[in-house]
């Protein structure tokens, strides 16, 4: 039964592992032998000494990859390196990004040091000090604090330094560059602008429709991100933190039957909808108001929690279906994935509020049911019954 419903939890909010795929996760992980498909990673240390026939998607403290990839790269970490080259796009998130091999596709990366020294297609560029010197054939955007540009670009160039801007000697631009930055830059004499230079100045900038677009887009991007971010480390800290309160709830949620797992949603939903009503009666009265304030904290303490919580059942749900193992038996890199599946998920538009909504009541109900039986049944086995 367990197999069944993190299947049907997987159906309902993964749709992007549809496809198959290899898990792998550990504290110090070294993937040494190529695998046959899509490869997921996890851990403090990841390292990648294996070619990879496909898509590549890694989270972890630090993640280096000395291999090619055939496929797509996506990898958020404290500290990416990349030295071999990538057939399809890069999308990379981290403190420090560096991109030492060449990309045949796109590159987006963002970080507090982004540092691209290889070729590349379109790329995209996002941080507080910028280095791009490895050249592009498509269009080049950059977005920083210092910027530093040097290579060979076939595209047009649009720059946007807040402190300093530098043009490499022997930097070729075959379209046009555009530059925001509070001086005007010294473009060496090897350095050659083909398609002429426009500077707006620092105060004078004023962007134009598109550019607004662009900045809205990158904004809600980086927003995005940062709440990914803050939801998966909640998790994960939960997780973590408290491993035995995760255990009894996934038991409660991944061993019941469907009639079972729909009470249990129907009494998460109950109490989502009842709750509101019953905090706002006990708050007209002045007797009521103090226990109105309590309630409607628990209420609030509650939510979150089974939010984060459906997002490290998910984590299990994908173990299991990844690797057969028990899905109660629950980690907090598992928290990390299933937290940024269901973050993904519920981001789809039309679609993403009934995902969140269903996970979050049949979560809410699982811990209400819990915490009830931990409370006033005197028994051992309190996470077991219903």
């Amino acid at each position: 039964m367990p197999r069944i419903i993190s299947l049907a939890l997987l159906t309902l909010m993964l749709p992007i592992l549809a496809h198959a795929a290899t898990f792998a996760e550990d504290k110090t992980l070294v993937l040494s032998d190529a695998p046959p498909d899509n490869t997921y990673l996890a851990g403090v240390t990841v390292t990648v000494s294996a070619p990879l026939p496909a898509d590549l998607a890694a989270t972890g403290g630090t993640v280096t990859t000395y291999s090619p990839i055939t496929g797509d790269a996506l990898i958020a970490a404290g500290t990416i390196h990349m030295q071999e080259r990538v057939e399809g796009d890069v999308r990379a998130m981290g403190l420090r990004v560096l991109i030492d091999g060449a990309v045949r596709g796109d590159v987006v990366a963002a970080g507090a040091t982004v540092k691209v020294t290889a070729p590349a297609r379109d790329v995209r560029l996002f941080g507080l000090q910028v280095l791009a010197t490895g050249g592009a054939e498509g269009p080049v955007t950059i977005y920083g604090t210092d910027v530093t540009l040097a290579g060979e670009y076939a595209g047009d160039v649009e720059i946007i330094a807040s402190d300093r801007l530098t043009i490499g000697p022997d930097t070729r631009i075959h379209g046009t560059l555009r530059y925001n930055a509070p001086q005007q830059v010294e473009i060496p004499a090897s350095s050659l602008v083909d398609g002429g230079i426009t500077y707006t100045g620092s105060y004078a900038y004023v962007p134009t429709n598109e550019e607004v677009k662009k900045f809205a887009i990158a904004g809600a991007g980086i927003f995005f991100m940062v709440r990914a971010l803050a939801v998966m480390v909640a998790a994960g800290l939960l997780a973590g933190l408290f491993p035995m309160f995760s255990t009894p709830l996934a038991a409660r949620v991944f061993t019941r039957r469907y009639s079972r797992l729909s009470l249990i949603a129907l009494l998460g939903f109950g109490i989502l909808i009842a709750a509101p009503v019953l905090i706002l009666l006990l708050s007209v009265s002045f007797v009521g108001a103090a226990i109105a304030l309590l309630l409607g904290s628990a209420y609030i303490l509650l939510l979150i929690l089974s939010y984060l919580y459906a997002g490290i059942l998910v984590g299990g749900a994908v173990r299991h279906f990844a690797t057969k193992r028990s899905a109660t038996l629950i980690y907090w890199q598992d928290a990390l994935v299933g937290m940024l599946l269901l973050f993904i998920a519920g981001s789809i538009p039309y679609v993403g509020w009934i995902i969140t909504l269903l996970a979050v009541c049949i979560t809410l109900g699982a811990l209400v049911s819990n915490l009830y039986l931990f409370a006033f049944r005197r028994t051992t086995s309190w996470h077991t019954e219903f």
